[in-house]
């Protein structure tokens, strides 16, 4: 390792080689999820499991191809269920941008585990509109914030995975309601953290174990402080007392020792790793590598539980089966790298989105983080083609026109000149001109009905819009009309329509919209089938059958041979050749005939 000092304040050791580690990068985007997340809540029913309060597998499985990421793809094949989704549900319930019961209820008299009747997720629409006004600086902070305030005795790094990338095991729970872990600031030391690391240069790999080093010597109570008040009449002054280190994978073990030497990195060292694969890791601030000596666990052995989703097992390699493992493990998570966006985000520094409208319909998005204020302005007549590292989309027509006819008052040129940096490109506009010109001949009629009626009925008054012809007309409120015809004793009848094809009516309602099959005559075409009839002996032997099938080759009669069922079978035109077939195996056997149909 090389020394090499960041910024003013701490000197790091970069990693030397990295190579021979398990490098992790988070390739999935959570604020492009979040979003795909709520709009597809926003449009939906969706009623979480009466037990568990989980995502129905329907809704993960259709969430799952929204979000497109392989990973996640790859979860919900193999369990039905992703952690990742998850962790996204409950980062948008956390923002505000939905709301569902997570507290639930004991039915009956003897229930002794929660239930959660009728909970449906309801999308709230103000936050959201909010959140979306901000500016991405703002909107960046808000989604951080979020995760770093989310913490109590339980759900924090020492206990559990905040987020759904971590790996690494946790001590054991037991006691963590009391003594010093509830007087802990989780949410400040994770943000004291955070602007330690914004020292760092982008790109480069330093050592974990330096920076906690770093952390003993400048910063020994960033955690937990050197005057902790705690809650607790049976604490007795241990810092220490609620973390137990085992020789197991499980149970509860011994307590560290406030006065061990290497108390600090056996407490305070696995909250930093377990911190630097949790929220920097899944907000893609930086890459994290793992010591190759222990391998992760099988993603998909069984179903994630709340509490536990992909965790790490101590797997000894050939040159560590001797030594005595200690659980949580520790010194796992080897080196880190911060990346630009992290930088940027920490300084404030994060450059306004540049969009370039390219002249083969492209529009090419370049940001520091996802921008979710153009995605949402693009993405109703544009098709996602790429939006990982770099976003590109393609300008659709049927798209624009769609969206021009639902608001008439859209202008796509105007806004993709607002949105690029350069002018557009002159076919483009001269294209987007076009399918505007197209757009204008459809009038696009939202919540109204169609009405088939005889040319003399008068409809009540206030429902017609536009008469198209005498016996058809566009109405308004077609649920109300038809109760109103129905009272009348009109005998209407009521189509609803599928979004993919238009109902056809049922058979004898008169109708110029059911579709009537030609009765057409066709000339009859004249076929010939040949029929012919075969015999089939069965023989109770197969020196018999090849005796009998000898004498019919000198007869020259055709025949096939099945060896399998001991028979022969020819044409029923053949039987007179039989006869002297027979007449000739005569001197040999009594052969008799039996028919048996």
């Amino acid at each position: 390792m090389t020394e090499e000092t960041i910024g003013s304040e701490m000197a790091l050791a970069q990693e030397a080689d990295v190579k021979a580690l398990d490098v992790v990068t988070n390739s999935r985007e959570l604020r492009r999820d979040v979003h795909v997340f709520v709009n597809y809540i926003r449009d939906r029913d969706v009623k979480r499991t009466h037990r568990s309060n989980e995502l129905p597998k329907s809704d993960i499985k259709r969430l799952a191809k929204l979000i497109g990421d392989p990973q996640t793809l790859e979860e919900v094949q193999a369990t039905g269920t992703s952690p990742w989704i998850f962790f996204i549900d409950r980062l948008a319930l956390t923002l505000g941008f939905v709301r569902y019961d997570t507290e639930g209820e004991y039915i009956g008299y003897s229930s002794t585990a929660l239930s959660y009747p009728n909970n449906y997720i309801r999308f709230r629409e103000q936050t959201y509109e909010k959140f979306l006004s901000d500016s991405p600086i703002t909107q960046e902070k808000c989604i951080l914030n979020a995760l770093i305030k989310r913490y109590d005795s339980r759900v924090n790094e020492f206990f559990l995975n905040t987020c759904s990338l971590s790996v690494l095991d946790h001590f054991d729970t037991f006691g963590c309601a009391t003594g010093v872990v509830p007087s802990i600031r989780f949410d400040k030391a994770r943000m004291y953290l955070l602007d330690l690391l914004k020292e760092c240069k982008s790109g480069v790999w330093y050592s974990t174990a330096s920076f906690i080093q770093y952390l003993k010597k400048e910063h020994p109570f960033f955690l937990i402080p050197q005057n902790i008040e705690v809650q607790d009449r049976w604490w007795k002054g241990e810092r220490y007392c609620n973390f137990h280190e085992r020789g197991e994978q499980w149970g509860r073990g011994e307590t560290i020792q406030d006065n061990a030497p290497d108390a600090f990195e056996r407490v305070e060292g696995r909250f930093v790793e377990r911190f630097l694969e949790n929220i920097p890791l899944s907000m893609r601030y930086l890459d994290v590598a793992y010591d190759k000596a222990y391998e992760r666990r099988e993603k998909y052995q069984s179903r994630y539980k709340r509490d536990s989703y992909m965790v790490i097992r101590g797997k000894e390699n050939q040159a560590s089966k001797t030594k005595k493992q200690i659980y949580p493990l520790i010194n796992q998570l080897k080196a880190f790298r911060v990346n630009d966006r992290f930088l940027r985000v920490m300084n404030k520094q994060i450059r306004k989105p540049r969009v370039t409208v390219l002249p083969n319909f492209e529009i090419h998005v370049d940001s520091d983080i996802y921008p979710v204020n153009v995605m949402v302005q693009l993405t109703p007549f544009a098709d996602v083609i790429a939006d990982d590292v770099a976003i590109v989309l393609k300008l659709k027509k049927n798209k624009v026109a769609a969206q021009i006819v639902e608001h008439e008052e859209l202008n796509v040129i105007s806004l993709l000149d607002e949105l690029a940096d350069k002018k557009l490109p002159q076919n483009i506009r001269s294209h987007l001109e076009d399918w505007r010109a197209h757009a204008e001949m459809f009038t696009l009629f939202y919540g109204f009905g169609l009405v088939e009626c005889a040319e003399n009925l008068v409809l009540p008054e206030g429902f017609t819009v536009e008469g198209i012809t005498p016996n058809i007309k566009i109405v308004r409120a077609p649920a109300k009309l038809f109760a109103q015809l129905e009272s009348s004793e009109l005998v209407p009848v009521l189509l609803k329509h599928p979004d993919s094809s238009v109902r056809q009516p049922e058979k004898g309602v008169r109708s110029v919209f059911r579709v009537v099959s030609p009765d057409t005559k066709r000339q009859k075409k004249a076929v010939t089938i040949k029929k012919k009839k075969e015999v089939s002996l069965y023989f109770p032997s197969k020196t018999l059958l090849n005796r009998f099938a000898k004498e019919l080759k000198k007869s020259k009669l055709p025949f096939g041979l099945n060896e399998l069922t001991n028979s022969i079978s020819f044409s029923e035109s053949r039987e007179p050749q039989l006869e002297a077939v027979i007449k000739a195996m005569g001197n040999e056997y009594t052969i008799n005939i039996e028919d048996v149909g």
